[in-house]
C-alpha cells in the first residue's frame, strides 16, 4: 500500500558487517513520496535515537532553514545548519531493502544488534530497544509493544 506517511512499528536485526533492512512499509513510503530508493538518517535532536526520512523531507528542512533566516548567515543559522545536515546522511538501498550504517551514526544512535523502526508521519526513527525502554514516561502500551517485538514476556 502506497501512502505518504511513515506508520507501524517493525525490528529488524543489525549483522556483524552493520548491514540492516529498512522495512518494506517504509521503503514505500519513501518512494510514494519521492520515487527515489534512498532514505536520509541522522542524530535525533531531543531523543538518543536516529531519525529517518526521505530526501524530499530533507530539503524542505533546507528550505525551511533558509525561510527561518532569510539571509542571515550569523552562528544562529549555522548552527541550526549543523544539527540538520553536517551529522546526516543519505543511503541507498539495495533491492533487498539493505543499507550499511556509518560508524558515526551507530554510535550517535547507541544502534546494536537489532533496532526498532518506528513511523512517525512525515519522519521515522531508528532505536535501540533497550534504549527506547529506558526512556522515562515511555507509555505502558509501548513498553508492551516493543518487548512483545523481542519475543519477552512481561507481567502483568
Amino acid at each position: 500500500m502506497n501512502r505518504g506517511y511513515f506508520s507501524g512499528t517493525y525490528l529488524n536485526g543489525v549483522d556483524i558487517k552493520y548491514r540492516l533492512s529498512v522495512p518494506a512499509s517504509i521503503r514505500e513510503t519513501v518512494e510514494a513520496r519521492g520515487q527515489q530508493k534512498c532514505v536520509v538518517l541522522a542524530p535525533a535532536e531531543h531523543a538518543p535515537c536516529l531519525v529517518g526520512y526521505d530526501p524530499g523531507h530533507f530539503d524542505q528542512l533546507r528550505a525551511e532553514l533558509n525561510e527561518r533566516h532569510a539571509g542571515d548567515f550569523g552562528p544562529g543559522r549555522a548552527r541550526t545548519a549543523r544539527q540538520l545536515f553536517a551529522m546526516a546522511d543519505r543511503f541507498r538501498y539495495d533491492d533487498t531493502g539493505r543499507i550499511v550504517l556509518t560508524p558515526v551514526l551507530r554510535d550517535l544512535g547507541e544502534i546494536g544488534g537489532q533496532v526498532l523502526f518506528m513511523g512517525l508521519g512525515d519522519w521515522f526513527e531508528l532505536w535501540s530497544p533497550d534504549v527506547l525502554l529506558a526512556q522515562p514516561d515511555l507509555d505502558p502500551r509501548m513498553i508492551r509493544m516493543v518487548n512483545s517485538l523481542l519475543g519477552r514476556k512481561v507481567a502483568g
